[in-house]
């Protein structure tokens, strides 16, 4: 089988590991993980055209239309060396955006990293971040080495305002209604791959490198 070059989008509800999958792919395959997130940070930080209009929404506490993140994520993208391949995770968020992205960039694979919603208001309940370096935890499965102190900076572990049980569930609904059908679209085109999320987090990477390597990706 011909060994391919990943050009991959990783999602998957919040909670769901995806961040941290997409890190070790990157390691594993020597290609960069590009967030929809940093990306808009660029284009702010650089006071470029696009990053006042993407700030002026921030201000208002609005979410970008879906041509402002097209255009954005197009335009970073053509200042990257994506030679080698590249993840994207964040974006595309929806199916107006994959169609958009599939005019700009060739994707070979789909990684849709599956949990329930049980899992991951429970997941999500227990997750603690630095309010420093921002790094995360958990309290019942990766907690801090000492008690509400990082173990990156030594900077004090607090639970963000907005993981409540409510704000969790809504936050899903949205998943399933707007991000969700990325894994028929996906499917449609044959690129999709899906693995269990609720698996400890070596045996999920080691699920996804099994199913990678079956489909060229070594």
């Amino acid at each position: 089988m011909i060994k391919q070059r990943i050009r991959a989008v990783l999602f998957g509800p919040q909670g769901c590991g995806k961040g941290t999958q997409g890190e070790l792919l990157a390691d594993r395959f020597d290609v960069p993980v590009i967030g929809s997130g940093e990306m808009f940070r660029a284009e702010i930080t650089e006071k470029t055209h696009l990053g006042k209009i993407v700030q002026e929404y921030v201000d208002s506490g609005l979410l970008a239309p879906d041509e402002v993140v097209n255009a954005v994520v197009q335009q970073r993208l053509q200042k990257l060396d994506l030679s080698k391949g590249f993840i994207l995770d964040g974006y595309p968020r929806n199916v107006e955006q994959a169609t958009h992205l599939d005019r700009i960039m060739k994707i070979n694979l789909a990684i849709h990293v599956k949990i329930s919603d049980t899992e991951a208001v429970r997941r999500l309940l227990g997750r603690r971040q630095c309010a420093k370096c921002k790094y995360v935890y958990n309290v019942t499965e990766a907690p801090p080495a000492i008690e509400n102190v990082c173990s990156v900076c030594g900077g004090p572990i607090v639970k963000r305002a907005d993981d409540t049980e409510d704000v969790i569930r809504r936050r899903l609904a949205t998943f399933h209604f707007m991000t969700e059908p990325l894994a028929s679209y996906y499917r449609q085109r044959g690129v999709l791959l899906v693995v269990n999320g609720e698996q400890s987090i070596p045996y999920v990477f080691e699920d996804l490198v099994k199913k990678m390597a079956k489909l060229g990706f070594t």
